[in-house]
């Protein structure tokens, strides 16, 4: 006998089968993703709302740089970011999305739209 991983009924068939119905599987399922689309959710607001923080700032330039106050004060998050290059020189770039910074030791951010 099995044992249902949504409900804990026990039921007879195959030795794999962890659920006693379609609809016992599609619950647990739908509840695990609940959760993950809930977490995922927040980070992207976050993510899109940094990105888009960028885009105001630079406009139509390719490359400017900015006091890293000016753009704290936008409430962008420095912490969240999609991915980090190294460039040749070994410096390092975060990424959100198309757009990369880079930290300086004054208090400016570099800021390249890729």
């Amino acid at each position: 006998m099995n044992t249902c991983l949504n409900c804990n009924a026990t039921f007879a068939g195959r030795a794999d089968k962890k659920y006693c119905s379609l609809a016992c599987k599609n619950d647990f399922n739908y509840k695990n993703r609940r959760v993950t689309r809930n977490e995922t959710a927040y980070i992207d607001r976050i993510l899109h709302r940094n990105r888009e923080i960028l885009s105001t700032l630079m406009g139509a330039s390719k490359k400017e740089s900015f006091d890293r106050l000016v753009i704290a004060r936008t409430g962008f998050r420095f912490d969240f970011f999609t991915g980090i290059y190294m460039n040749k020189e070994g410096k390092m770039y975060r990424l959100v999305y198309n757009y990369a910074w880079m930290e300086f030791s004054d208090q400016k951010i570099l800021v390249v739209r890729k």
